[in-house]
Parts: C-alpha cells; sequence; structure tokens
C-alpha cells in the first residue's frame, strides 16, 4: 500500500509526504539536478549516497547534493513514512544570501549527507516540516515566503548539526563485511567508469562470483551493477557537457562508451533528452 499523504509544489519547490508499506524501492535513474531533503518519520531503510550504504531509520535528515547517486531500499519490515523535499538553487538562493550569505550549492556540497537527530532535534525539525505542509495546504496570504523562511531555518539547523552547535549524531556507513565490500567495489566503478569494464571483470577483480556480485550489489544499493555503471558513466558526462569544450563524441569516449549511438541512448534513458540537446539547455540558463 502507498498512502500519498501529501504532494504539492510552489515554483520549483515541491514537498511530499508518503506511507509505504510494502518493498519499495526508489525508480532507477536516481541522480537529479534540484538539492533534496529527506526525513524518515518512522522505519527504517538503506540509503545509498555515492559509494558508501548508511542505515536510516526514525529521526534521519538527509541531505542530498545536486545529481549525487542516491537510493533507498528496505531493511527488514517495509513499513515507512517520510517526508521529501525537492529544490532548485534558483528558489531559495536568494532569500539564503541574507542569512550570512549562505548559498545553496555551497550548502549542501559542504553538508550532504545523514544526521541522526535526538529527540528534540526530531521534535524540531518535524515542526519546521509540518509548518511548511500546513501551509502549502492552506495557501493563505504570503504562505510561499513563509515556507521558504522555514526551509531557510531547516537548513541554518543543518549546518549547526554539522559544526557540532546542535546535541545530534552525524551517521557513519555501514561496516559490516558485506557492506564494506559493496562500498569498495562502488568506488572501483567511480575510478574506473571510463574503462572497458563490466560484471565479469569486477567480479574478477574482487574475486567473488558474478552471480553473487549481482545479488548482493542489488540487494545493498538497489542498482544492478550494469545501471550503476551507465548512471556513473550519464553523470560524469553531464559535467563535462557542462564544463568542457569536448564535442558529443570526444565525451562519449571520455565516460567510457565506444558507440556514440548506445551513449546517446543511454544519455536519453536516464535524462530523458539528448546530450546535444542537454547542452544547449544548459547554455542557454548560464
Amino acid at each position: 500500500m502507498e498512502n500519498i499523504i501529501f504532494r504539492d509544489t510552489i515554483g520549483q519547490i515541491m514537498v511530499e509526504r508518503i506511507e509505504r508499506d510494502y518493498d519499495f524501492n526508489m525508480v532507477q535513474k536516481h541522480f537529479h539536478n534540484e538539492y533534496e531533503i529527506y526525513y524518515l518519520l518512522s522505519g527504517e531503510r538503506y540509503y545509498f549516497i555515492e559509494q558508501k550504504i548508511y542505515h536510516v531509520k526514525k529521526g534521519s535528515l538527509v541531505f542530498i547534493d545536486r545529481n549525487q547517486i542516491h537510493k533507498t531500499v528496505g531493511v527488514n519490515s517495509n513499513y515507512h513514512d517520510r517526508i521529501l523535499i525537492l529544490i532548485s538553487a534558483d528558489e531559495i538562493d536568494p532569500l539564503l544570501n541574507l542569512c550570512d550569505n549562505i548559498e545553496l550549492s555551497s550548502f549542501f556540497s559542504k553538508n550532504f549527507g545523514i544526521i541522526d537527530l535526538n529527540e528534540a532535534g526530531q521534535k524540531y525539525v518535524e515542526g519546521l516540516l509540518f509548518f511548511i505542509i500546513r501551509e502549502m495546504k492552506m495557501k493563505h496570504s504570503n504562505y510561499d515566503f513563509m515556507v521558504k523562511m522555514k526551509l531557510a531555518e531547516l537548513l541554518v539547523y543543518g549546518i549547526r548539526c554539522n559544526t557540532g552547535e546542535n546535541s545530534i549524531l552525524l551517521n557513519v556507513p555501514v561496516r559490516t563485511e558485506k557492506y564494506k565490500k559493496i562500498n569498495e567495489i562502488a568506488k572501483y566503478i567511480n575510478e574506473n567508469h571510463h574503462e572497458s569494464i563490466s560484471l565479469a571483470d569486477i567480479a574478477d577483480d574482487f574475486y567473488i562470483s558474478k552471480c553473487y556480485l549481482s545479488r548482493i550489489f542489488k540487494e545493498i544499493t538497489g542498482f544492478t551493477v550494469n545501471e550503476y555503471i551507465n548512471i556513473t558513466r550519464i553523470k560524469r558526462a553531464q559535467q563535462l557537457l557542462e564544463q568542457s569544450q569536448y564535442n558529443i563524441t570526444e565525451i562519449a569516449d571520455i565516460v567510457g562508451y565506444e558507440s556514440i549511438t548506445y551513449f546517446e541512448k543511454v544519455f536519453k534513458k536516464y535524462l530523458e533528452t539528448s546530450p546535444l540537446k542537454y547542452r544547449k539547455k544548459f547554455m542557454k540558463k548560464t
């Protein structure tokens, strides 16, 4: 069962609360241009961020930088209740500039990760989140400004958590041998995605069987090995399209694709546009 308790948007800010009690895994193509705030009201999940796996539970507050590869998978009981916020920098940067010149991009690049809140911290953060949802439901005068103010307050609270000013615990990656192995494999893929690597190559390099590698990688990260290789390559291609003068053929080769046709097919699968259109759209924005 999936119960969408709340979902609404203000401009380029999306807020939703969903309750689920089935074996849910996030959609395959999970990296995006928006900044993400995730709060687990109840239940527990494994949260895969870039190359590491974290165990999140009630009171876990998660900050995800734009274009970070991430995904949640179930733990034991399938039930969980969470609030998710996606934010475009264009929406909130002007407001944060009033707060000692905090920039959204700088905040998330420095403060991404998972914070396990104590009881007081949970009460405070839940108060902010429920206030935001209530304002978006009621839509009283200037509610959009009130929502952005509370979002800014939440981000300032996150900064204080990461500087040790609040009594919380920063979540650390799961450290069992199986999870450490997957961390190592994810790191290996990130460092070697530009090479011609396959499931068989990785299994050989880590002295495990292909079947076992396929099973535990999917179980722990939510991705198949090939999905993760492709996502890592496409994320790097995005950066090159935005930050370099390489043409599409050169970029395909740099990120590890021998065929430009296949590169364009995979790119479109994950970003729903072609590499050339993506670059043109990015250049218009800048």
